[in-house]
């Protein structure tokens, strides 16, 4: 690329407010610049390219598909930019900008935000958005820096960074309420004769893995009485004594040990659900962002401690 062209640079950082303020007039004000100005940038970086990146009309603009094309360049463009000024900052001083963080409602809920003031008191420049979403949040799309993503598996993704944090240990639990006038069960096939809550969207059949002290699995198919993608209302059904449903450890603990929950498994049965897993995306790129790198730092042991009863002591 000659100099010439690297001067122009800045019109493609333009181009990336323009469609992201969906118009000249809210990337102008946002930029501190003359409408006209920026149109006459975007102008010419259109024919230095030789094609017609917008469609222009009173209201709005529309990417023609060659804008779609070097729009994808652009961002990627205006966020290495980002990241090159975040960390000569980070350099310069105390570590600053916008983390942007990925999870479910109720991991946020329950998990990070018990540990995200002592963070940011200790970096008090650091400022947070967390994106939450009961489906699996795309790091790409969703613009996010990091996401704690939770599986039954392990993941495989060569476009990201995976950092494992824990085990997440499952149990099965009901009200005490709910089992007053039931038997706890032995084996997985007993769960049948219960109302199970499912964490899912669909009223399909459920399959639910259990793992033995043997390591043995026995997978289970399951008719829920309730489905639900949220895991917080799940346990709010629970504790309306609605049924038995798998639960994270950690988000039952309290409630197990004043005795309003109950394990439904018998206290002698081999069985359990199968543990899920905790992992930390990020993605792959050659610049990650010092504060990504702290707050990882940071938050995997307290996570670990938060999460799982046999990394807590």
């Amino acid at each position: 690329m000659g100099w010439a062209a690297m001067q122009k640079l800045d019109d493609l950082l333009l181009f990336a407010e323009v469609v992201e303020h969906a118009g000249f007039s809210a990337a102008a004000r946002n930029l501190g610049l003359q409408r006209s100005k920026l149109s006459r940038h975007i102008s010419e970086l259109e024919n230095r390219i030789g094609v017609r990146l917008l469609h222009r009309n009173t209201r709005n603009v529309v990417l023609t598909p060659a804008g779609e094309e070097v729009y994808i360049h652009a961002k990627a463009l205006k966020q290495a930019a980002q990241n090159a000024f975040a960390v000569a900052t980070d350099l310069a001083g105390d570590p600053k900008g916008t983390l942007r963080v990925g999870c479910s409602s109720t991991f946020a809920q329950e998990a990070l935000l018990p540990i995200l003031d002592s963070f940011l008191r200790q970096y008090p420049k650091i400022r947070l958005i967390i994106n939450t979403s009961d489906h699996n949040i795309d790091l790409i799309s969703a613009q996010v820096d990091l996401v704690f993503r939770i599986s039954s598996k392990l993941l495989n993704d060569s476009s990201l960074i995976i950092r494992p944090v824990c085990d997440l240990p499952m149990v099965l639990v009901a009200s005490q309420n709910y089992m007053r006038d039931k038997e706890k069960i032995e084996s997985p096939e007993q769960l049948k004769q219960l109302n199970f809550i499912a964490l899912s969207v669909q009223m399909n059949l459920i399959s639910q893995i259990f793992t033995s002290q043997n390591n043995d699995l026995n997978t289970v198919l399951l008719e829920p009485y309730i489905s639900c993608g949220n895991m917080s209302v799940l346990k709010s059904a629970v504790q309306q004594g609605m049924g038995v449903a798998v639960l994270p450890w950690y988000l039952c603990a309290n409630e197990l040990e004043s005795g309003q929950f109950v394990n439904v498994f018998k206290a002698d049965s081999a069985w359990s659900p199968q543990a899920s897993l905790v992992n930390a995306l990020i993605p792959t790129r050659e610049n990650i962002l010092l504060a990504t790198k702290l707050f990882l730092d940071f938050s995997i042991p307290r996570l670990r401690h938060k999460l799982n009863p046999a990394l807590s002591n």
